[in-house]
């Protein structure tokens, strides 16, 4: 069931508005899709992500308040929304999101990055831990 993705231009406006080529950018554009971001849904959506990504001067704000559920093929997008907005300098910010959604979406990100960046891990051994540690005690007033 595929279902639309409202596009709010610029938060200030308030105007909904589908991105085409003649939008102009605006610091900020809103999306807010309903229903289940699943199936066709998702392509729905992440389309209009990347276009809201390329026409916002600054970034995106996701409202999924009316999302009854993300699948996983959501949560990709949603990773891909975020790896595109890195590329770009630009912010997404995800509000409403429900907190298994969040979690696998930080597991998607996490496995993202591993295969761009490799293994994430400490850059700096035990002993300089405790140095650290160590240091902020003592810096700290009494």
């Amino acid at each position: 069931m595929k279902t639309p993705t409202t596009l709010i231009q610029s938060v200030v406006s308030g105007s909904t508005a589908q991105l085409d080529a003649e939008t102009t950018a605006s610091n900020t554009v809103v999306l807010q899709p309903k229903g289940c971001l699943d199936g066709i849904a998702v392509l729905d959506f992440q389309i209009n992500l990347e276009q809201a990504l390329e026409r916002a001067a600054l970034g995106v704000v996701v409202d999924l308040l009316q999302v009854d559920a993300v699948a996983p093929e959501g949560i990709a997008a949603l990773a891909r929304g975020l790896e595109l907005a890195a590329i770009l300098g630009k912010s997404i910010v995800l509000h409403s999101i429900d907190l298994a959604s969040r979690k696998r979406l930080r597991a998607e990100w996490r496995i993202s990055r591993e295969i761009c960046f490799g293994p994430w891990g400490d850059l700096f051994d035990g002993e300089f831990e405790q140095f650290l540690a160590g240091e902020m005690l003592r810096s700290l007033p009494c």
